[in-house]
């Protein structure tokens, strides 16, 4: 049995020069998590992110709060689609991190993208929609294979991503239409966990977007969606 948990970084810094860089805010989302998951006692076997800057300074935060020493590996199929390269395509000027775009907009862009042919510039939707939830059951059935040849046992997995990635793999798991799938991706809040279990009965999902570590906080404006 095998559970992994999909970590969604904290809050980029959206309208700045350099969006991958975690805010202030981000730090401190990342950081609660780690001291949280520390004071549950939680044991992290194998650890695994995204090769964009977000993703990664998220895993440095929590991993060394619970001082994680163990493997950690990045896996570039975590990283999140190019919003740059799809707002320029089939934005039609709506930008994703202007901090005005509803929800029917964000779909609409989506859906020109999901619609639009093949192009060198920017990964395709269907390919982008399956290499997350690919690459997690590679390496989960990775660990099961090896069980019974390595030193202890390799039991939660978790994975360091972006919104993105954790809506697909819902939209895998879960067999969801492109918009529920959208719905999914818009309301996953920043440095929150979904668990997804893995046995020989298969994949189901335990818990989706669940923030307690920050629930429990004095300050709400620490749960964000950026």
């Amino acid at each position: 049995m095998t559970h992994v948990y999909l970590v969604r970084h904290g809050q980029a810094s959206a309208g700045t020069s350099n969006y991958d860089q975690l805010s202030e805010k981000g730090i401190a989302q990342a950081r609660l998590l780690g001291a949280y998951w520390k004071q549950c006692g939680f044991q992290v076997d194998a650890a695994f992110f995204g090769s964009l800057q977000r993703q990664q300074h998220t895993a440095e935060l929590v991993l060394g709060e619970i001082g994680h020493n163990g493997k950690a590996e990045t896996l570039e199929s975590l990283n999140e689609y190019d919003h740059y390269a799809i707002d320029r395509l089939h934005g039609n000027g709506v930008v994703s991190d202007g901090g005005t775009m509803r929800f029917n907009q964000y779909v609409e862009i989506m859906t020109r993208w999901r619609d639009a042919p093949a192009s060198d510039e920017v990964q395709s939707w269907e390919n982008f929609s399956m290499r997350g939830w690919n690459e997690i059951r590679a390496v989960v059935n990775a660990h099961s294979s090896n069980k019974n040849t390595r030193t202890g046992e390799h039991d939660n997995l978790v994975f360091f991503t972006s919104g993105g990635v954790i809506a697909t793999v819902l939209q895998q798991l879960l067999s969801l239409e492109f918009r529920s799938t959208m719905h999914a991706l818009w309301q996953i809040r920043n440095a929150s966990v979904t668990n997804l279990l893995f046995n020989s009965e298969g994949e189901c999902l335990v818990d989706y977007n669940t923030v307690p570590h920050l629930q429990i906080q004095p300050d709400k404006s620490l749960i964000t969606q950026i």
